[in-house]
């Protein structure tokens, strides 16, 4: 009984160490990455072994090791107390019928679930693979110790995580999305779109104060609505009577004013630094919840004005097109 129990607790450990060799392989460090970054213990844990995997192998590859030797001790020590004769032949037989459940519980199944579900199960068994990291300590080092000299020799060593996600990555693992059949073509074009607008500066789409298009405080609504109109404008900026603008209003407002009343600026104006990229003014406006907004230098001497339509304009360019087809 002892043996069996031997064997049990050996099959278990091989089948941990065997799916988590596999998971490990096979989950998305950016998912570690950002649940590391929501101050998840385990994602942090499994964030330091991928940027040391040196020494996670050694941990897993002696702990597999050991994981065997029980699974064989066990075995012979439950022949032992079945057989009492002591043949060396029965050993033998045990071990070559104990092969196969080695292979499928130990080996084939757990790297197949591991495989399908790598990110949930590595959650599982992280408490169990730090303590088996601990106790093993001496040996991973010795291990750990040959891999850094290895890779001082060959003068190439493992591709670090960060934990700040290059675009490039982000941009891979939208890709991976839309071959999964997650995202629309629609949806990644739009990611593209995003990641492009943070490397482009705000200097085309800033229009400069000359040529910034605005009604006088007290004209009739009626002649906001056709310059909106003549211009095709959203919003319709507004310049008291020494032509200084004071703020805008929307299009939709002024529809709902009556014709003949008088237009009044109803919003102000967003401030946006000259430096800001696009993404970044996209995301300010958005949070703000401002259709228009002034760009100012270092100075806060104001640029020019910049439009959330014109920036929506460079988001969703070419995207639309491929929506309607």
């Amino acid at each position: 009984m002892f043996g069996i129990v031997i064997m049990l607790i050996g099959l278990c450990c091989s089948s941990l160490f065997s799916g988590s060799e596999t998971g490990f392989y096979r989950a998305t460090r950016a998912r570690w990455v950002l649940d590391g970054k929501a101050g998840d213990r385990f994602a942090k844990i499994l964030l330091w072994w991928a940027n040391n995997p040196a020494v996670f192998v050694s941990n897993i590859l002696i702990g597999n090791n050991l994981a065997n030797y029980l699974i064989t001790f066990g075995s012979v020590l439950a022949v032992q107390s079945l057989v009492t004769s002591g043949s060396e032949s029965l050993e033998l037989v045990a071990t070559i019928l104990l092969t196969p459940v080695v292979f499928v519980y130990g080996e084939s199944l757990p790297k197949q679930l591991f495989l399908q579900a790598p990110n949930r199960l590595l959650r599982f068994v992280v408490p169990f693979l730090v303590v088996v990291n601990i106790l093993l300590l001496p040996a991973v080092l010795v291990l750990w110790c040959l891999g850094r000299i290895l890779e001082a020799i060959v003068g190439k060593s493992p591709e670090r995580v960060h934990s700040r996600l290059a675009r490039q990555e982000l941009i891979n693992i939208f890709r991976e999305g839309h071959t999964a059949g997650l995202l629309e073509p629609v949806q990644l074009s739009l990611a593209q779109n995003f990641f492009d607008m943070v490397e482009k500066t705000l200097d085309p789409l800033i229009i400069p104060l000359p040529r910034v298009i605005s009604v006088k405080v007290g004209s009739p609504v009626a002649e906001a609505i056709e310059m909106a109109r003549r211009h095709q404008l959203a919003s319709v900026p507004v310049a008291d009577k020494m032509g200084h603008l004071t703020g805008y209003v929307l299009v939709g407002e002024l529809l709902l004013m009556p014709p003949h009343s008088q237009v009044t600026s109803l919003h102000s104006f967003a401030k946006i630094q000259h430096s800001s990229s696009l993404a970044k003014s996209l995301i300010e406006m958005r949070s703000v919840e401002a259709e228009l907004a002034l760009v100012v230098d270092d100075q806060q001497q104001v640029r020019g004005l910049l439009s959330l339509q014109r920036l929506h304009e460079q988001l969703f360019a070419g995207s639309l097109a491929r929506w309607r087809k």
